[in-house]
């Protein structure tokens, strides 16, 4: 069980977790192979509110009206932050298909054995983030609200052992001087939902990480850089619940098998920066 290392003793810089519902008495055998079946995110990369009265995350997309984000997209249609929204959500699933086989040992089933089965293609999508601007990753439906019994009907009829449901909001502020001269940096804030093949929520934690800062001159910076970097913060999110689920794998695991997972903790990093930033609060699902 080496591959189920904690990864703990060479985090340098980690996402900072928010946490939610857990539990701990698990293997990740339990959970291979896991689909992921949603993947929903805002459309902007607006600025971080620091007026708003939030000092944790909420982990769901930016609760942005729909006239507000069409709107913007008629006034500012060649921005990279708003042209790449759904290039971002599509990066979660490549992150995750990665990083989750590699930090955990848990297959990750193909994107079109999940988005091309019979049984998605019938599944409904969720209601509540009808009336927010969101966007889904290419072929995914919103499904953050998906019953516990059709989670299990669909988990058992496409063979999957677990579900993976991720909402991201995407956002910028300064790291240092001002909006008009300074630096400034992404943040990725992912919620992430974990089922077990009976479809029961078995983990709902969020994972912020940032960017590295980049130059702000006279109000403007390398939009192009920024969308770029933003991958990254994706990817040490993404890590960090690796490293949740592995932590409470190992924790109920044998002595023998403790023992073996701390021989590669030194040789396993995580990047990413830890935050400690108000994000602008959206609607809850």
């Amino acid at each position: 069980m080496k591959r189920f290392s904690l990864l703990l003793l060479a985090i340098g810089g980690f996402a900072l977790v928010f946490a939610g519902c857990t539990s701990t008495n698990f293997t990740l055998e339990e959970f291979s192979p896991s689909a992921v079946i949603s993947i929903i995110g805002n459309t902007q990369v607006p600025w971080v509110d620091h007026d708003e009265e939030v000092t944790t995350p909420t982990g769901e997309p930016e609760a942005e009206s729909t006239l507000t984000s069409l709107a913007s997209q008629f006034t500012d249609s060649k921005n990279p932050e708003l042209m790449t929204a759904i290039d971002r959500l599509d990066y979660v699933y490549d992150s995750l298909a990665q990083n989750l086989p590699e930090l955990t040992g848990i297959e990750v089933l193909s994107k079109d054995d999940v988005i091309k089965s019979e049984t998605y293609e019938d599944l409904r999508s969720s209601y509540f983030n009808m009336l927010s601007a969101t966007k889904k990753a290419t072929g995914y439906k919103d499904l953050t609200t998906i019953g516990g019994k059709t989670a299990r009907v669909f988990f058992n009829s496409i063979g999957a052992k677990s579900g993976i449901i991720v909402s991201c909001t995407f956002q910028k502020d300064i790291a240092k001087g001002s909006r008009s001269n300074g630096m400034i940096k992404g943040i990725a804030t992912l919620k992430i939902k974990l089922l077990n093949e009976k479809g029961k929520e078995v983990l709902n934690k969020i994972y912020a990480s940032d960017t590295e800062a980049i130059k702000i001159v006279s109000g403007d910076y390398n939009k192009d850089e920024l969308v770029t970097l933003l991958n990254d913060a994706i990817d040490a999110a993404i890590r960090q619940f690796c490293i949740d689920i592995s932590k409470d794998s190992v924790e109920s695991a044998t002595p023998l098998q403790n023992e073996e997972s701390k021989e590669d903790e030194a040789s396993q990093e995580v990047k990413g920066t830890a935050i400690k930033l108000p994000v602008k609060a959206a609607e809850s699902y």
